[in-house]
């Protein structure tokens, strides 16, 4: 079912315009000012073990976690250790309060995290140091690449829904609209996939805006994020279905992994070694589930 390609409507920059949904200028300049005066302490960085870790990526290193109540991202190593890279003071209305989802920076400098807490698209550079790239977003939850100076953004949008092309010197646009978007990753074809969690659906996306439904309806029910595996095919985790579901580029779905101890996994990556690490808040864990799906418990939250 192929849904019209729509413009890429310009909503506003990073240098004062402005969305459909009010912001105040004083919280702006007041994200800004708190971002310049915390950029040292951010460098330097902080101990700090897993709170309530919510999405992955790999890194050359090993790992690198958002943690939505360690509000910053830490790094985990091969062998499981964890420290912080960049941390924000977890108090409303300053950076990385709502951290929710990772990026390498498509341009190599750090990462890019979205942080629905203050509307924010920030960047964290390989030294720690967090810039602004801006706050111009709604609700963002998911990340990929689009080219070496921009990147897609999901975007609930006071729950209707989006995908937002955002430049990396701050310069947002719809890029198409899609119902309840969370994880979105590249398809492989020059396109995208996404997930609907209110549709229970996975989109395709191209690189024109033009949207058609890959899979919907159950076992779907409440899915988070996915990651492409070298077939071509998708590991989709679901909250509410405590699982990971395997999607193949025609769109037939199996349960790959299912039930404890497993409880709600969210952020997914794909190991070198074919290994998926899931992350997932309650139960405490990141997991790593090897290509016969079993499931090994690898890092606990406090660590």
């Amino acid at each position: 079912m192929e849904k019209s390609a729509r413009p890429n409507r310009v909503l506003k920059t990073s240098r004062g315009c402005r969305t459909g949904v009010s912001r105040s200028k004083g919280l702006r300049i007041a994200i800004a000012i708190t971002v310049l005066a915390m950029a040292q302490s951010f460098a330097q960085g902080q101990e700090n073990g897993l709170v309530y870790p919510v999405d992955i990526v790999a890194d050359d290193n090993g790992w690198v976690v958002a943690d939505f109540k360690a509000h910053g991202l830490l790094a985990v190593d091969t062998d499981g250790n964890v420290a912080s890279i960049a941390q924000g003071p977890g108090l409303p209305r300053t950076p990385l309060y709502g951290t929710r989802a990772v990026l390498p920076a498509p341009d190599g400098d750090g990462w890019l995290v979205a942080d629905p807490g203050t509307f924010a698209l920030y960047r964290v550079g390989g030294d720690g140091a967090l810039s602004t790239i801006t706050t111009e977003l709604d609700i963002p939850q998911g990340l990929a690449r689009f080219d070496d100076h921009s990147v897609l953004v999901s975007d609930l949008r006071s729950g209707i829904g989006a995908v937002m092309r955002v430049t990396l010197d701050g310069v947002v646009s719809v890029f198409a609209e899609i119902n309840s978007p969370k994880g979105i990753v590249p398809d492989g074809e020059n396109g995208f996939v996404v997930v609907s969690h209110g549709d229970r659906a996975l989109y395709r996306l191209g690189r024109d805006g033009s949207v058609s439904t890959l899979y919907s309806g159950a076992p779907l029910d409440f899915p988070h994020d996915l990651v492409r595996l070298p077939d071509g095919s998708f590991m989709v985790t679901d909250g509410y279905a405590s699982a990971v579901f395997h999607v193949t580029p025609a769109g037939q779905v199996t349960s790959f992994a299912q039930g404890a101890p497993l409880v709600t996994p969210q952020g997914i990556a794909l190991g070198a070694d074919g290994t998926l690490l899931v992350v997932d808040p309650q139960a405490g864990a990141i997991f790593r589930i090897g290509t016969d799906a079993a499931i090994v418990r690898w890092v606990d939250v406090g660590s």
